[in-house]
């Protein structure tokens, strides 16, 4: 198990590479508001807490390595906005 200190800087990391705010999908242009991040202990990962700006608004999460993964033509899968 990492530390409260290690996991400080994980989420502290990801909060940098993604900044909370609103994020346009690159498939569909549906907005969505990042509000956090959490640490999987399952998968051992840091994650997105996202929420959809549209519908019911739904809460999501996703991997902060899934946030990178390129867009069907090589295009940002999330852009700031």
């Amino acid at each position: 198990l990492r530390s409260e200190e290690e996991l400080e800087a994980l989420l502290a990391e990801a909060a940098t590479r993604v900044p909370l705010g609103l994020y346009r999908h690159y498939k569909n242009g549906n907005q969505y508001l990042v509000t956090g991040y959490a640490y999987s202990r399952y998968g051992e990962e840091v994650c997105v807490l996202y929420t959809a700006q549209y519908g019911n608004y739904l809460p999501f999460v996703r991997t902060l390595e899934e946030w990178f993964l390129p867009g069907d033509g090589g295009e940002l899968r999330f852009e700031k906005i």
